[in-house]
């Protein structure tokens, strides 16, 4: 028998999940999926833009049954960031208001500018109202702070930029906003924040549900639902309430279509549930 030798492997190691299915998508079998679901949601795709060449950014999500934690895997081969061109071909007049994602900030920054002199060339009708979100911990992201009339302000953001708490976090960007800028910063378990400066903090408990299930699109249902009811007129304590009910049941489900069925079910589609209106216009 030879001697035992002693081999030295110098490489990466990595843990594969596999996850096995009956087929797996054909190609533009994605892009599909997506026209197909926004439309069963009534999401209106006409100022959308294909671009030839590239496959349909996917991520996986792991959930976690424990504790309703996320890991997300994404995969973007090669699809370009939204041009400033493309935007500049949308026909803005039928919109009361634009909202912005934080990311591809350089773009980012001149639609906004575009949106800017939109209004101002057309001071004779509603301006439209321009919100942006800013999630991610990077520093990118500061140059957007200055710009819209609504930003949101997600606790990573915050964390990154060294603020300890919701309150905390309204004050101190405020003085580096638009003015007359309405901060909102949702801040998990804890509800959420909203206010300009020189009005009152208005903030709102969160709703948790018995059972953590689905975290994934909580956040975007805490702006969508902030959106809606700011821009329908009512006050910002009914606003922010209603997106802390609205973002607590998202997580108590899983899925949108569960979801949509908890809004049909009951009266959490509606900012008020109360005899009494609080319609207060605008800023209120």
């Amino acid at each position: 028998m030879s001697e035992q030798l002693d081999i030295l492997c110098v490489g990466l190691s990595c843990l594969d999940i596999i996850n096995e299915v009956s087929y797996y998508p054909e190609e533009d079998m994605d892009c599909r999926f997506l026209l197909d679901d926004f439309a069963k949601y009534g999401v209106n795709t006409d100022h959308l833009v294909e671009v030839g060449g590239c496959s349909c950014p996917t991520s996986c999500v792991i959930l976690s049954q424990t504790t309703g934690s996320r890991t997300i895997i994404h995969a973007n081969a090669g699809l370009p960031e939204l041009s400033v061109d493309d935007f500049s071909k949308v026909d803005l007049t039928v919109f009361d208001w634009i909202h912005f994602e934080g990311r591809n900030v350089a773009n980012v920054v001149k639609m906004i500018e575009v949106v800017r002199k939109h209004n101002q060339k057309h001071q004779d009708s509603k301006s439209i109202t321009i919100s942006v979100e800013v999630e991610k911990a990077k520093a990118e992201l500061d140059a957007l702070i200055p710009l819209p009339d609504v930003l949101f302000v997600s606790k990573d953001y915050a964390k990154f930029k060294g603020f300890s708490n919701m309150a905390e976090t309204v004050e101190k960007i405020q003085t580096q906003a638009y003015p007359g800028c309405l901060v909102i910063c949702p801040w998990g378990e804890a509800g959420a924040s909203m206010g300009r400066e020189g009005s009152e903090l208005v903030k709102s408990p969160a709703f948790p549900p018995t059972k953590v299930v689905d975290t994934l699109g909580a956040g975007d249902t805490f702006n969508a639902a902030t959106i809606f009811a700011l821009s329908r007129g009512y006050s910002h304590s009914s606003s922010i309430t209603f997106a802390c009910r609205l973002a607590g049941a998202k997580v108590g489900v899983q899925g949108w279509e569960a979801f949509r069925q908890i809004l049909c079910d009951s009266n959490l589609g509606t900012p008020l549930t109360s005899s009494t209106s609080e319609l207060m216009g605008r800023g209120s």
